[in-house]
């Protein structure tokens, strides 16, 4: 299962991408859901993870999600995912090596991606983790452009992270009511 889509500016790629987040999310609703942010504060776009989180925490979101911010090790973290109630866990972090703005990937499109900026990748995680709890994994992506020692996201990975938190704003108002 992967949602993924390029040019968030451009108006068809962006009504696409629109519809597969909004499928994505629309399945999320009703389940007990871990949104896990991740990213260093002190890389540019290495923390859009935290910022999208940020963002989600001004939601009135589904009273079974819960969010978390790991940051850039979540190692750290360990107690907390595997304490939470959840069965899905969703990570969301820049990744490089595609060419898509944001993608959706399942656990096993994960593996694909062994870069990280993390101590430990999300794989060693997500294998920690699946030894000790019946858990499925997805990771949310947006693109990063520059991932040097620095503050504050790009013009336009906060303009992907905005994108994809309008999806979630409009799935969860729709699902209220």
């Amino acid at each position: 299962m992967n949602y993924s889509a390029r040019n968030v500016g451009n108006s068809s790629l962006s009504k696409m991408l629109s519809n597969r987040i909004s499928t994505f999310i629309s399945t999320l609703m009703d389940k007990k859901v871990l949104f896990v942010g991740l990213g260093n504060p002190l890389r540019n776009d290495d923390n859009v993870g935290i910022f999208f989180l940020e963002l989600l925490e001004e939601l009135d979101l589904p009273s079974c999600w819960e969010l978390i911010k790991c940051y850039r090790n979540p190692e750290n973290y360990l107690c907390e995912l595997l304490s939470s109630k959840s069965n899905i866990i969703v990570f969301i972090d820049s990744i490089q090596g595609t060419d898509q703005d944001i993608s959706i990937l399942s656990e096993e499109e994960i593996k694909d991606f062994s870069f990280s900026t993390h101590t430990f990748g999300i794989s060693t995680i997500i294998k920690y983790l699946k030894s000790s709890k019946d858990v499925n994994f997805f990771l949310i992506g947006i693109k990063p452009e520059k991932l040097e020692v620095g503050s504050g996201l790009t013009q336009a990975t906060r303009r992907r992270a905005i994108f994809l938190f309008r999806e979630f704003e409009r799935a969860c108002k729709k699902a209220i009511g």
